[in-house]
């Protein structure tokens, strides 16, 4: 049997601007989506997912499987294979809330390296997925939408920068993050819709060009000084750069008429402040989570403390430093 994990992500700088061109600046995290794949002990396909789509499916090979996300990948591979599978997503859940970190992405790449090993075991043609691949798979799922950023962080892994050329094709490089910034991740408490804010984002860009095009500019100017920073080793400069981009999204979002730094993520960051702690929301925004950091251990520490105490959840960030990773195991003994 095949078995791959895909680690999930938090974006530090870049957020919509980079759907247009901008820098950005993503962390993989050591929360891992892992799909396994075997010989099916019949001529059926089955399935099982945790928790996304939670349960256990008996397919037809080649029909759907009542998981699209997957279904995207086995359909790039003829004639169909007959496979016994497993999905799970739960690290990126707490109890019900999914919390933000790029869980599609991650099963995705997860699925897509496990599936093309097992494909090219069975014999059929099966190029190893790129970068670009994935991204577009993943594009595919969403309806065309989203940057690729958090497909680039589940199969490269570590702290990269990314962004898209003129032909919005992936630009990723690795970044070494400042030594003495430590960070956290907060849950809003509620769940968000990428795919929803980046279509909001969008029509706003079409009816409204020059203050789109503006509000581009000034996004892109922090996210650039941001990366310049995290290259230089700047932490402080670094630190202040995610400041003014978590600023710069809350304008946004108010210009758009959407509510990216929700109620919760101000409160967070009103709180973060009287520590001396920098705050952003990570991603879309809209809930999910947001990101705090400083170059000062105490005061963090401090900060995770009073926020718990709020009722909030502090979600551990540790770096991820590999990507999508498959191996081939022994089956598992079956009674």
């Amino acid at each position: 049997m095949f078995v791959a994990r895909a680690p999930g992500k938090l974006v530090a700088l870049g957020e919509y601007a980079v759907l247009d061109g901008a820098p950005a600046l993503v962390l993989a995290l050591d929360r891992f989506a892992e799909a396994c794949i075997g010989t099916s002990p019949d001529s059926a396909c089955h399935l099982e997912t945790r928790p996304l789509q939670l349960g256990r499916q008996t397919f037809v090979p080649g029909e759907p499987s009542g998981a699209p996300l997957l279904d995207v990948v086995t359909a790039g591979v003829a004639p169909p294979l007959v496979f016994r599978a497993a999905v799970d997503s739960a690290a990126f859940f707490e109890g019900a809330d999914k919390l933000g970190l790029g869980s599609s992405a991650a099963v995705l790449c997860a699925w897509a390296g496990a599936f093309t090993a097992f494909a090219r075991a069975e014999g059929r043609h099966a190029p190893e997925p790129t970068l670009a691949d994935l991204i577009g798979l993943h594009r595919a799922f969403q309806g065309g939408r989203g940057s690729g950023i958090d497909v680039a962080a589940a199969f490269t892994g570590g702290a990269i920068s990314f962004r898209l050329d003129t032909k919005a094709a992936p630009q990723v490089g690795s970044v070494r993050l400042p030594n003495s910034v430590g960070f956290a991740g907060i849950f809003a408490g509620r769940s968000a819709s990428t795919p929803a804010f980046v279509a909001h984002y969008r029509a706003w860009g079409q009816a409204q060009p020059g203050k789109a095009a503006a509000m581009l500019r000034r996004l892109t100017e922090v996210a650039e000084a941001g990366c310049a920073a995290a290259r230089g080793d700047d932490s402080a400069a670094f630190v202040a750069s995610l400041a003014e981009y978590g600023r710069g999204l809350q304008a946004l979002g108010e210009a758009i008429g959407a509510e990216i730094v929700t109620a919760e993520h101000r409160q967070i960051g009103e709180h973060a402040r009287k520590f001396g702690v920098a705050y952003k929301v990570s991603g879309a925004g809209g809930g999910d989570l947001g990101l705090a950091c400083s170059i000062d251990s105490g005061a963090l520490a401090a900060f995770i403390r009073s926020v718990t105490d709020r009722g909030f959840r502090v979600i551990k960030v540790s770096l991820a430093e590999k990507g999508l990773n498959v191996e081939q195991r022994a089956p598992e003994a079956t009674s």
